[in-house]
């Protein structure tokens, strides 16, 4: 008997083996950085298609206006709960460990970009498109997003012959794109290695240091809401066991880890959640593009740190209120981060000076960010995965109760 090992398997193979690599070659090895270059580039080069037919055609599946209005109810609700969790926790750990006590900081860099604090108003009419030609090859998602909403929507208006029809061009362009990212998808050993590898090479020694509880704090916060808030949720709605939900999905959190990326993470979470959980394609292709955009955990809870951390640098006890305030504004600041590379630095300077705190902390956190970036991301990603496995079985439910009523 031949022994065939699964692509997961592989994949999370090459992570260990490029750690292990990366740690014995040291920073030499970012020799071989465009390889994780090329894989990288290769997730990221679909993405947009993607997000536009999947969205567009799991809302024409959904054939029920009311259907959309009811799912993206429940999303939304259960994104927002995820994410003001993970910044009250990650204010909690911070508040308990106190990453910031004893910490003296010289020769940090001016920070330059400033912005003003997004406001609810502003995030609401800059997901609205004005060119979606301009916004589709700036990859700028959420205006994707509502573009291919607003398109379903249209689609489902139609008479029932052309809605039949666009219907299916829709289903024939996202098989057709998916399969396009199977092919990339099955090089994830070689680029999860060529990355973790370049990550322990240049990185895997300086995480020691003055920066060490700040680092504890964000991964301690990050398991916490890990185990009690997104294992805790997945059980209470579907009664499974949640540890052989993370197996399942370890494709989904080898990725995240590896790449730092929430965007290149998405098509192998697509994949992932219909082939390993069977969940109801037009879930998938509503909620995962969504919350790629909209549900980051990961960095809700980074706010949260961070205004203990700094606060205790500076040796100003923030009362409850700005307690508060800072859990508010880490939440909206997921939503209004700008969408570039760096981006959430640019967002943590708006942030401290929205509380009235010192910015010049950022360029210490800069050296150390792909550490914390990579747990950061994979919670982003699995808070996402979980909501839309919890909507797929609060689904079948649905359809289940109704067919039995019937």
């Amino acid at each position: 008997m031949s022994f065939r090992m699964s692509l997961s398997n592989k994949t999370l193979v090459g992570m260990v083996a490029g750690a292990v690599v990366g740690f014995l070659v040291g920073p030499k090895i970012v020799a071989i950085q465009v390889v994780g270059d090329i894989f990288l580039r290769l997730l990221q080069m679909a993405i947009v298609p993607l997000i536009f037919c999947t969205v567009t055609g799991a809302i024409i599946n959904m054939e029920d206006i009311r259907k959309l209005g009811r799912i993206g109810t429940k999303i939304f609700i259960l994104f927002m709960s995820t994410t003001i969790s993970a910044a009250a926790i990650g204010l909690l750990v911070a508040r308990v460990i106190q990453p910031g006590k004893g910490l003296i900081l010289t020769d940090l860099p001016p920070v330059k970009a400033i912005a003003e604090a997004p406001t609810a108003t502003g995030i609401l009419a800059g997901v609205i498109p004005t060119n979606i030609v301009q916004a589709m090859s700036e990859a700028n998602l959420l205006q994707v997003i509502v573009f291919a909403i607003f398109s379903g929507a249209a689609i489902l208006m139609l008479g029932e012959s052309d809605r039949a029809r666009m219907g299916e061009i829709f289903r024939i362009l996202t098989n057709y794109i998916m399969k396009v990212l199977n092919i990339i998808i099955e090089t994830s050993p070689y680029g999860v290695f060529a990355l973790m590898a370049i990550t322990a090479g240049k990185y895997g020694a300086s995480v020691l240091g003055p920066l060490a509880q700040f680092i504890g704090s964000m991964y301690i916060g990050l398991i916490l809401h890990l185990i009690v808030v997104l294992m805790g949720m997945y059980w209470l709605f579907t009664k499974r066991n949640p540890l052989t939900f993370f197996r399942k999905i370890s494709p989904v959190w080898i990725t995240s880890i590896t790449t730092c990326s929430t965007k290149a993470t998405m098509p192998v979470a697509m994949t992932t959640c219909e082939q390993e959980l069977g969940l109801q394609k037009d879930i998938v292709g509503f909620t995962i593009p969504l919350g790629a955009s909209t549900n980051m955990d990961g960095n809700a809870l980074w706010y949260g740190v961070i205004a203990i951390f700094v606060s205790q640098l500076v040796g100003i006890e923030l009362t409850l209120s700005q307690q508060v305030t800072a859990v508010l504004l880490g939440v909206l600041m997921t939503l209004g981060s700008p969408g570039i590379p760096g981006g959430i630095f640019v967002a943590t300077t708006i942030f401290l000076k929205t509380l009235g705190l010192p910015l010049e902390v950022i360029g210490l956190l800069a050296g150390i960010f792909r550490i914390i970036d990579m747990g950061q991301t994979t919670i982003n990603v699995l808070g996402t995965v979980t909501v839309t496995a919890v909507m797929g079985h609060m689904e079948k439910n649905r359809v289940r109760g109704v067919a039995l009523a019937k």
